[in-house]
């Protein structure tokens, strides 16, 4: 085949998919970041006492979880970041990004274990929309709750994702609030203010909860003062239930790293979200979900079914060059289900976590910051927003109330 001939067919092949012929690309690179250490004081306590119980998912209380109280200083989601477009002809353009944690604290890179821990993906964009592929944020974590808390909530205690995407039986793999690996991930164009996004994570580990697929979808309106979202989630086989309740209950074998023999699992989160722009200088956002753990093919008397409600408001106000936020999120007791119908009780698993901060900018990139939070949990819920204070862990019962100092930088 001669070259000429080889030319002929590729620019037919060009023409008939659509796509634009190439006579010169363009490309550019950008360097970004956002910097955030801070000085975190902590205090974990009051964890319920051995022997409590009333609780069928949790099971009476084996041990009971000292008091901690430390002071670290953390660097949060603190990142650097590259990311790049290529002009492909007409309105397509090819799009990258790498993005790694940054331990501004510590000098450790990523998230310890590997390097660019982040969103990284290589992607296509033009007038039919974006597709992406890599690593990255869920659609469910990416548009909901979307009102930042003074710009350092990502990775941060003063975070919601604690309360409102996560049940209070416990974190693992029943978070909503979650960046996935192997994600295909699609958004329309916007079209009077409406967007569409839909995306897929394979499960390419058989036989691990951990790594098996994800399906997300989402819509989201932008207009004038006004912002809404409704994102749906849907996790196979996660075992967000059973990982996380009592052994005699569970359909996972916690050895295995897998479900019992002839058990799945369905975990879903429903979120709306409705931002109002009250002024220029005052946003108000509020969500409400609903987390639902189903499992089939359990032994009678095993895990079935675990439902909870959470809501959030997020309010913040601009004066000059300061800002002040504060926030409040809770998530309900929910009800359960086991085999066969037998009684299930979700006795305390419910919580809260309030949020107040206030910022002063010194300029358009660098700011400081005073945050402060209080976690609730009820005497059976285990929720934690702890970073470097007990390797980030609180038992049942345990509170957790935070305060820090910051400064923070943009590039």
């Amino acid at each position: 085949m001669t070259r000429n001939t080889k030319t002929l067919i590729a620019m037919a092949a060009a023409f008939a998919c659509g796509m634009p012929i190439l006579a010169q690309a363009q490309s550019n690179v950008t360097i970004y970041g956002r910097l955030y250490p801070q000085i975190n004081d902590a205090r974990v306590y009051g964890a319920t006492p051995v022997g409590a119980s009333g609780n069928t998912l949790v099971g009476a209380i084996s041990s009971r979880d000292a008091d901690v109280e430390g002071t670290v200083m953390e660097s949060s989601n603190s990142r650097l970041g590259f990311r790049g477009t290529e002009s492909l002809g007409g309105s397509l353009k090819a799009i990258w990004q790498l993005e790694l944690g940054v331990g501004v604290d510590n000098g450790i890179g990523g998230d310890g274990t590997r390097l660019f821990s982040r969103d990284n993906f290589v992607g296509l964009t033009g007038n039919a929309g974006t597709i992406k592929i890599g690593r990255m944020d869920t659609i469910y974590k990416n548009i909901g709750d979307s009102l930042s808390f003074l710009g350092i909530s990502s990775g941060n205690f003063v975070s919601n994702s604690s309360v409102l995407s996560k049940p209070g039986i416990g974190d693992s793999a029943a978070s909503f609030h979650l960046r996935r690996d192997n994600v295909v991930q699609y958004e329309s164009p916007e079209f009077n203010g409406f967007q569409a996004l839909i995306e897929y994570s394979l499960g390419e580990l058989a036989n691990s909860s951990r790594n098996n697929s994800l399906f997300g979808v989402g819509i989201t309106y932008q207009g004038g003062p006004f912002y809404f979202a409704l994102a749906h989630e849907r996790h196979h086989n996660f075992f967000g239930g059973s990982r996380n309740v009592a052994r005699p209950l569970s359909n996972y074998d916690r050895n295995l790293g897998r479900g019992l023999p002839g058990t799945s699992a369905t975990d879903t989160g429903t979120r709306l979200t409705a931002l109002y722009e009250v002024t220029k200088n005052t946003k108000v956002e509020g969500n409400i979900s609903r987390l639902d753990f189903d499992e089939e093919g359990g032994a009678a008397g095993r895990f079935k079914n675990y439902r909870t409600d959470t809501w959030s408001i997020n309010a913040q106000h601009k004066i000059g060059a300061f800002v002040v936020q504060a926030a409040y999120a809770s998530g309900d007791d929910g009800n359960c289900s086991l085999v066969g119908g037998a009684a299930c009780s979700t006795a305390d698993l419910g919580g809260n976590q309030l949020n107040l901060g206030a910022s002063y900018s010194l300029s358009k990139r660098t700011m400081v910051y005073l945050i402060g939070s209080k976690l609730t949990n009820e005497r059976f819920a285990n929720r934690s927003n702890l970073g470097d204070v007990n390797d980030g862990e609180a038992g049942r019962g345990q509170d957790i109330r935070q305060v820090a100092l910051g400064l923070s930088h943009v590039f």
